[in-house]
């Protein structure tokens, strides 16, 4: 019996830091701004900021989007910014405007393969030919937490829907 409660404190231990524990989840939001529009103007809204600032739009609907932006600091890594907003209407009047950004990293890392021939009865054969290439292969994806990031895009929000 005291083996299964062992067990599990190890491999909690394993998992690496528990992020969670300093999600507060208070009233106040850096993810969320009123709006005295009705949702649909508000996403409309949204659409437009997105779309003035170069994002790729990859889904849509009357009530939410999401964008997609893409940089590359230098010849081995890649960026992309991809930010989901999301519009509710609000029992009061007016709406909520929702947005989460998610920053994801790439690294270029190179690969090589042989070619290869197998027979059977005879055995396999290795054949000289190969091939190089490089990959991207997804390094890191983090929230971005950054209220800074959020107040500019809120505020361009509000911008146009004057």
């Amino acid at each position: 019996m005291i083996a299964i409660p062992t067990a599990a404190i190890l491999l909690g231990a394993c998992g690496g830091p528990a992020v969670y524990e300093d999600e507060s989840f208070s009233e106040s939001s850096p993810y969320a701004r009123r709006y005295p529009t009705d949702a649909a103007v508000t996403c409309i809204a949204a659409r437009q900021v997105l779309l003035s600032q170069g994002y790729g739009l990859t889904e849509e609907t009357n009530y939410s989007i999401k964008g997609i932006k893409a940089y590359q600091p230098d010849d081995d890594e890649h960026l992309t910014l991809e930010l989901t907003v999301v519009c509710m209407d609000r029992k009061e009047g007016g709406s909520m405007a929702y947005a989460n950004a998610v920053q994801t990293a790439y690294a270029l890392k190179a690969s090589s393969s042989n070619a290869g021939l197998s027979v059977s009865g005879v055995g396999s054969i290795s054949l000289p030919w190969t091939s190089n290439g490089d990959t991207l292969s997804k390094k890191a994806a983090e929230t971005v937490a950054k209220p800074e990031f959020y107040e500019r895009f809120f505020n361009l929000l509000g911008k146009m829907l004057n």
